[in-house]
């Protein structure tokens, strides 16, 4: 694995990560990770896609990792203003770096939780630069929902400003997910897996599990928005293969019920999309105690593409 810095069109340094150790590869995947985490944490994973002909890359977001500038109160804030955009525009930046650094047929674009999101904007905006498209732990949610939580945020940071770390945007969006599995212990993340030794590395990893800023919430609910529109999807080339994986016990995906909707969605604008839900699993798919499964269900896609 070697760490990289890409710099961004406004300057930012973008901190990416390669897995490409891989004599005569397939192709690359371009892995989209989640909110409040970084990419570093599927190294397993890419190992397991390289030792099978496949090259990761992947960049930690604006207000995650090793990108957000911890001194500067980065973590869990994009920008003040168009954040989505700029997260949008940055894969943007590193898929014409794949472009330009290796030679392969196939680059296939995985995005996982908010990584998703991030990936059918992507989707939306440049389907033709990319060959497929997975989608780990994503959702479909209520667009009352979300223009009612972005005009709490606006207000939210007219009033407190943009690097506010807004815990009541917190608690009345992400808290709710560990409400099933309050039982289970005391960390609150409890939702992300049924391993247990998954959610201990999780809750004790400093750069994992911050709580967004009032503008990074405002960012989020305007980028859902945006993916949810009918005539957004419809933008996303036909040919396009697609597949939306999930845990049925994920409660970002309704457990099963709003991936399920996404997938309906994009039925209905006559995409090429499947779908897989993963019977107990719940969100961290990758992570969890049948990750082996996934990874080579993963792989399997990947090589059809």
């Amino acid at each position: 694995m070697k760490e990289i810095k890409i710099k961004a069109k406004d300057g930012k340094k973008l901190h990416t990560y390669i897995w490409d150790e891989v004599k005569n590869p397939k192709g690359i995947v371009q892995l989209v990770h989640g909110s409040c985490e970084h990419s570093k944490r599927y190294d397993e994973f890419a190992k397991y896609l390289n030792a099978n002909g496949w090259i990761v890359i992947s960049n930690d977001h604006r207000g995650h990792g090793k990108t957000a500038n911890i001194e500067n109160d980065e973590l869990g804030y994009f920008a003040n203003e168009d954040g989505w955009k700029l997260l949008v525009t940055d894969l943007k930046l590193i898929n014409e770096y794949i472009k330009e650094n290796y030679k392969v047929e196939k680059t296939v674009m995985m995005g996982h939780s908010m990584g998703s999101f991030l990936a059918r904007n992507y989707a939306i905006d440049y389907s033709e630069s990319i060959d497929g498209l997975v989608l780990s732990g994503t959702a479909w949610e209520s667009n009352l929902s979300l223009k009612f939580g972005r005009r709490v945020a606006i207000a939210r940071q007219r009033k407190y400003g943009a690097k506010n770390v807004d815990d009541f945007i917190w608690n009345l969006s992400y808290k709710k997910f560990n409400k099933k599995f309050n039982d289970e212990g005391n960390t609150g993340s409890e939702w992300l897996s049924v391993d247990e030794k998954n959610v201990d590395k999780f809750v004790k990893d400093p750069l994992c599990g911050q709580v967004f800023t009032t503008s990074a919430f405002k960012d989020l609910f305007e980028g859902l928005i945006y993916i949810q529109k009918s005539k957004n999807i419809k933008k996303i080339r036909k040919d396009l293969p697609i597949i939306l994986v999930s845990g049925t016990n994920d409660p970002v995906g309704g457990y099963g019920k709003t991936v399920k909707k996404t997938y309906k969605k994009f039925k209905k604008a006559n995409l090429k999309v499947k779908i897989k839900l993963y019977e107990s699993l719940r969100h961290e798919i990758l992570f969890d105690i049948k990750k082996d499964l996934i990874f080579a269900d993963t792989l399997r896609f990947l090589n059809q593409v």
